[in-house]
């Protein structure tokens, strides 16, 4: 889910680095008001089913079966100088207890994402996993996919030049016979499959490497909040 937050007006900001994208933060700093909570089910109902029975047809509504279920809270942080904000981000706070929210995006953009929450009448602090943004995630991934695209080209240009020759060999001799028709053939096989074989690797180097983005992220964000408490004072 997207939760936008916007910079301006909103205490001391921060710039850090995550994944080599320049990032800033921003945030506030107050008392828990409004908290209001609810649960939403997903549902659905199974397919009808009829039997007929001499003249008599026997209908079966199943009922509504739940799917899933979402749980919502919204509340707001009113800060002691009369700034407040509403948080739309399900965590742990209770009527009356200080929190501090952190958030930020990357350099030019003014409108950022829910990152960090803090607990500061629990003690405890999180992190907002499914609001980063899409540029951190895949950061170096188009450096990546510029590379396995030069590399599957070159296949293309292997298999298409192979493709010629073994036409030309083809029509000059016949087929299945001459040893350079059957070794153009064979490549062209080895190309295509080295060729499948290397887009799965591909895909699967660059959801590791979103993992790994993400990892260090959400590492790199704890650590710089946590180590930094004259940040959280300054909101």
């Amino acid at each position: 889910m997207f939760f936008p937050c916007f910079s301006e007006g909103f205490g001391h900001g921060m710039d850090i680095e995550l994944c080599g994208k320049p990032f800033w933060l921003h945030g506030i700093r107050g008392t828990v008001h409004s908290v209001r909570q609810w649960s939403e089910d997903i549902t659905y109902r199974p397919p009808a089913s009829s039997m007929k029975v001499g003249d008599t047809l026997f209908v079966d509504i199943p009922a509504e079966k739940t799917f899933s279920t979402r749980h919502y809270q919204k509340f707001w942080v009113v800060a002691s100088d009369g700034r407040q904000f509403q948080v739309d981000v399900p965590c742990q706070v209770r009527e009356g207890q200080q929190v501090c929210l952190v958030w930020g995006n990357v350099k030019g953009k003014k409108v950022g994402r829910m990152l960090y929450i803090r607990n500061l009448s629990l003690g405890h602090s999180s992190i907002v996993h499914n609001t980063l943004p899409w540029s951190v995630l895949f950061a170096s991934v188009g450096r990546m996919t510029a590379h396995a695209l030069m590399v599957l080209l070159v296949l293309a240009l292997i298999l298409k030049g192979a493709d010629i020759f073994r036409t030309l060999v083809g029509h000059y001799t016949r087929q299945g016979t001459n040893p350079l028709w059957l070794v153009a053939t064979w490549v062209m096989v080895a190309v295509i499959l080295l060729g499948a074989l290397f887009v799965v690797i591909g895909f699967l180097r660059v959801l590791w490497r979103l993992i790994q983005n993400k990892r260090q992220a959400i590492q790199t964000l704890s650590d710089t909040i946590n180590s930094n408490p004259r940040f959280l004072e300054s909101l």
